[in-house]
């Protein structure tokens, strides 16, 4: 799924090489869940991933759900970074959520409990991701690991705005106590990256290369999103919705505003290209990108679901306009 990504990267980088590790010999249909296959895969693949790299690795920098290789880093002498690929809201609150989850005796979507960081807007936590809502699950269990190994890497890399979340980006440079963090230790140093082009990943590319030392660049699918469905065309005459993966489209001349599903990358492209949106989430921790949006950062009007969890035309028309007609 990902050669003609890397045939595409390698034709105008050669000197960047990719490492592709064996295959795992795991059957998905054996698994009862995504994350309970995805969790297998990423520690059978430590083994693989160490026997790639060399002496001369300077550092790892992984994501959330590599945690794995944190065993990698201190086997070799070597900084592991975690970068973020949400928001510092975010990051803040998976610092403190094995904690909340530990402390909370009944399931999240059963209480409407509301968890108070003086950096963040106030959450309830039946508003916390959708795989935490049921404990002792296994999509619970492996967001509760991962998020535990946050305060262990020897920082985070965050894809976010300084100037966009001010006071948890100061909170967090600071830092915090964490409840379940290492020795209680404070929260380890952060950098705040901002929103990256395609142009700039190229020159970060051509800098790690240039830098003589060797590096591991991941390449992945986000996972088909078969249940979910956006606009069809012409649903509306004056509106085409469209989902995530925008590829620079929100900057066009003639979007007046965009419907979103809060995904992290979608935002920060419509509030670089000044574009207001309309906030129609779907799961994973984009409940928590919605608060952002509508009670921090006012940039958002809401997409209210009816008791049946689904969204009306009508509602959706209604905010579409309401967005467009207003100032």
């Amino acid at each position: 799924s990902t050669a003609s990504y890397i045939a595409a990267f390698l034709a105008t980088t050669p000197s960047i090489s990719f490492h592709q590790l064996p295959p795992i010999p795991l059957d998905p249909a054996s698994y009862d869940s995504p994350d309970a296959l995805t969790s297998d895969l990423v520690n059978l693949n430590n083994v693989h991933v160490q026997v790639a790299l060399t002496s001369t690795l300077r550092s790892l920098i992984i994501d959330l759900f590599c945690y794995p290789a944190l065993e990698i880093a201190a086997h070799l002498g070597i900084p592991a970074y975690n970068f973020f690929t949400s928001n510092a809201s975010c990051l803040a609150l998976y610092l403190h959520l094995p904690s909340i989850y530990r402390n909370t005796t009944d399931n999240f979507k059963d209480v409407d409990t509301v968890f108070h960081l003086p950096c963040l807007p106030p959450t309830t936590l039946n508003h916390l991701p959708d795989t935490t809502l049921l404990k002792n699950t296994i999509e619970c269990d492996f967001l509760i690991n991962c998020t535990a190994h946050l305060a262990k890497s020897a920082g985070n890399i965050i894809n976010t705005f300084e100037t966009l979340e001010p006071k948890v980006v100061k909170a967090l440079s600071l830092g915090f106590s964490i409840p379940d963090g290492p020795n209680q230790t404070q929260t380890p140093p952060i950098s705040a990256m901002g929103l990256f082009s395609k142009d700039q990943m190229m020159e970060i590319a051509v800098g790690l290369e240039r830098s003589g030392q060797r590096f591991l660049w991941v390449v992945s699918n986000p996972p088909p999103n078969n249940n979910k469905q956006g606009f069809s065309k012409g649903s509306h005459p004056s509106l085409e919705g469209f989902l995530d993966r925008t590829s620079g489209g929100v900057g066009h001349d003639s979007v007046g505003g965009f419907v979103t599903h809060c995904g992290w990358n979608s935002v920060l492209e419509s509030i670089c290209t000044g574009v207001p949106m309309v906030a129609w989430l779907l799961y994973a921790e984009q409940k928590l990108n919605k608060i952002l949006l509508l009670e921090e950062l006012k940039l958002a009007l809401p997409v209210n679901e009816s008791e049946n969890g689904l969204v009306s035309a009508e509602e959706v028309e209604k905010r579409v306009r309401e967005l467009m007609e207003t100032e």
